[in-house]
């Protein structure tokens, strides 16, 4: 690690990451504005993504390669590399995502020029495990107001299935950023993070389409709670009121795998506390709170949801024990034969 102090952080986090990461990196290193440092961190991966990375950082000084000897959780993670971090500026960039050459250096044109702005992103092409095009992303936000009431009503009562969070890659100023408790272990901890911010400052989205988000099978946001996948038919009503928030709360912690979780309840909690650790004055913040009470008036079938499917956990062992033990064939029954 060289002494130079750059201008822009790129945290990369990755677990087996060996398919995309290559592309990833190369995106970065072709870009227009240079003055940047990327850091690698893995998750202790257990595929060649390590082999690939140092090979990246024994050629350029710029890419920094930090593992972790234990999986810390995805959210964990992300943090790192913030907190490695040197920059006036700082971004995520996912290891299977890519950015075009001039990405860099309009974002830093746009920040460096409004200091009201505490992240400015491109906008998005959405693209296949191969990199091909499959559409553009045309979902927007009015999140460049100058009131903190307005952007964070736009984050709240946002359309999760439709809204892909593509904020949360953007060129963020550090400064704001460290006034956040950054991303939590938590079912979208990454749209807490991008409301947060919100209350900071403003949003700025700018052309052309310079973000390139692949869209595989393998990716978060495609992940379903292991409830719905391991339940052996157990489940009762979960496979009528949804799948809830995707990634699941274990994609975050995987010590929550199996267990009894309230996601939306979680979520609610963290939406109220972003609005009471925020200083924005009495007027913002009773708007604020108002949103709030919209936001649970509007998610009661989510917050019910949550209960209904917790209470189908409890019960599913008792369950089990109650359900009688299957016929046995006794043609074909080993002791048969």
């Amino acid at each position: 690690m060289t002494n130079h102090k750059p201008r822009v952080s790129i945290g990369m986090p990755v677990r087996n990451g060996q398919k995309y990461i290559r592309e990833a990196i190369e995106s970065i290193l072709a870009q227009t504005f240079t003055d940047w440092e990327l850091i690698v961190c893995d998750n202790a991966s257990t595929d060649s993504t390590e082999q690939i990375v140092r090979e990246f950082a024994a050629r350029d000084p710029r890419v920094r390669y930090h593992r972790n000897p234990a999986d810390i959780g995805p959210a964990n993670n992300h943090n790192v590399g913030f907190e490695m971090s040197r920059g006036e500026y700082f971004r995520w960039h996912a290891h299977d995502d890519m950015i075009a050459p001039d990405y860099l250096a309009l974002t830093v044109k746009a920040l460096d020029e409004d200091p009201t702005i505490v992240c400015a992103y491109p906008q998005t092409k959405i693209v296949d495990d191969k990199g091909s095009f499959i559409e553009n992303y045309d979902f927007h936000l009015h999140t460049d107001a100058a009131k903190p009431s307005t952007r964070f009503a736009q984050l709240v009562l946002v359309k999760h299935r439709h809204h892909r969070a593509v904020e949360i890659f953007g060129l963020m100023r550090s400064s704001a950023l460290r006034k956040t408790p950054l991303e939590g272990s938590y079912a979208r901890g990454d749209s807490v993070l991008i409301c947060r911010m919100a209350l900071l400052g403003r949003y700025v989205e700018l052309e052309p389409r310079l973000f390139l988000s692949r869209s595989h099978p393998s990716q978060s946001m495609q992940q379903l709670p292991s409830r719905l996948k391991d339940a052996h038919g157990r489940v009762l009503f979960s496979r009528y009121l949804g799948t809830g928030p995707l990634p699941p709360p274990e994609w975050w912690d995987s010590k929550l795998k199996g267990r009894v979780t309230f996601p939306e309840w979680r979520l609610m909690r963290e939406y109220w506390n972003s609005v009471w650790r925020t200083k924005l004055g009495v007027v913002e913040s009773a708007k604020c709170y108002g949103i709030m009470a919209l936001w649970t008036v509007l998610n009661l079938p989510k917050l019910a949801r949550d209960c209904i499917v917790a209470l189908e956990q409890l019960l599913s062992p008792l369950m089990d024990h109650l359900r009688p033990e299957p016929e046995v064939d006794e043609v074909n029954s080993p002791k048969s034969v």
